[in-house]
């Protein structure tokens, strides 16, 4: 089965629900995804973490991963949400494992 990372590039609302969205419905059916979120993205979840992240871990999703060039504080979420940081060096590299990535931004 195909591995789909879901690369959210950007802190707007709406692009944040609809990677959000994608990476459920996308989990709902088995499909194996991971939700990467990367400087100014990050916010939005440290921000407000909504409780429909959380849902990705219910799912089976991968853990949603962090990456920013600032350091990430992943001990201000939620205990539920379940979060992962990557480096910007690393950021290539761990994209290589996934068959598709699907950009939102």
């Amino acid at each position: 089965m195909r591995k789909i990372a879901i690369l959210q590039s950007s802190n707007t609302p709406n692009i944040a629900t609809e990677a959000l969205d994608v990476a459920l419905a996308l989990a709902s059916f088995d499909i194996p995804v991971q939700l990467i979120l990367i400087d100014d993205a990050v916010n939005v979840l440290l921000s407000s973490p909504s409780k429909r992240y959380a849902m990705l871990e219910l799912l089976d999703a991968e853990p949603i991963a962090l990456c920013s060039s600032l350091a990430i504080k992943t001990n201000t979420l939620p205990t539920n949400i379940e979060a992962i940081t990557i480096s910007k060096e690393n950021l290539k590299q761990h994209l290589k494992q996934f068959d598709e990535v699907l950009q939102f931004s």
